[in-house]
């Protein structure tokens, strides 16, 4: 019994490694074929605040995004935080990054989190479809508002004030709208399927994280937050 015990688990581990390795390939090789060949946004023009911009702005959010969400339905644990930060610097060795960069992928940690507690509720069918894009969203509001925040906190042209804040958030809308929109259509096309076929057991098998990986991965979460915030004020 412990030998298959044994067994099971190296299966487990097995499982998530090719996974991860997968979805970290496919994200990262998306993000760099799509850079500088997304289309141009619609002249859609918004007036919030006196400010008077376009209402999208193109980004490849949307494509971290999912393979975030994936790892923490799919995999959780430790792999809510490798799948998505070993997405970012394989690209970003590419494409480049900015100076807020632990905010973007604290930011997206934060979104595979979401998914990683919509496994832990078994909320990981195609029933709880409605939960797993309410959940999604508001991953895509949470992480606007952190690395917006990250913008503001780094004194970019912004001042330390309410207005200044106001300001900044004002001016990331048309990102954020398109945030919500790409990211609720990738879902849609993408994760739900993907949903579909673990419920059905058609590939992919249940893979199971254990107490001790769930308590390490929180904490890791909660240093690499605090982190984020030292890299910016120290």
């Amino acid at each position: 019994m412990f030998k298959n015990m044994l067994i099971k688990n190296d299966s487990n581990i097995r499982y998530r490694i090719i996974i991860a390795g997968m979805l970290i390939a496919i994200g990262s090789i998306i993000r760099i074929l799509l850079h500088n060949n997304l289309p141009g946004a619609p002249s859609i023009y918004i007036t919030l605040n006196g400010i008077t911009q376009n209402m999208f702005i193109f980004d490849l959010f949307f494509v971290v995004a999912v393979i975030s969400i994936v790892s923490g339905l799919l995999l959780g644990g430790y792999f809510t935080f490798i799948v998505p930060i070993s997405t970012m610097i394989i690209s970003d060795l590419f494409i480049g990054n900015n100076w807020i960069l632990l905010f973007t992928w604290s930011g997206f940690v934060m979104i595979g989190l979401i998914g990683y507690l919509l496994k832990s509720k078994k909320c990981v069918t195609i029933r709880k479809a409605p939960a797993i894009l309410g959940a999604s969203i508001g991953g895509v509001l949470l992480y606007d508002i952190w690395t917006n925040f990250g913008t503001w906190l780094g004194g970019f042209g912004y001042a330390y004030n309410l207005n200044g804040l106001a300001l900044c958030y004002t001016m990331a809308l048309p990102f954020m709208f398109w945030h919500l929109i790409s990211t609720t259509i990738a879902i849609s096309i993408i994760v739900l399927p993907i949903i579909y076929i673990k419920e059905h057991k058609l590939i992919i098998p249940d893979l199971v994280t254990q107490p001790l990986e769930r308590k390490i991965s929180v904490a890791a979460f909660a240093i690499l937050m605090i982190a984020t915030i030292l890299s910016i004020i120290v």
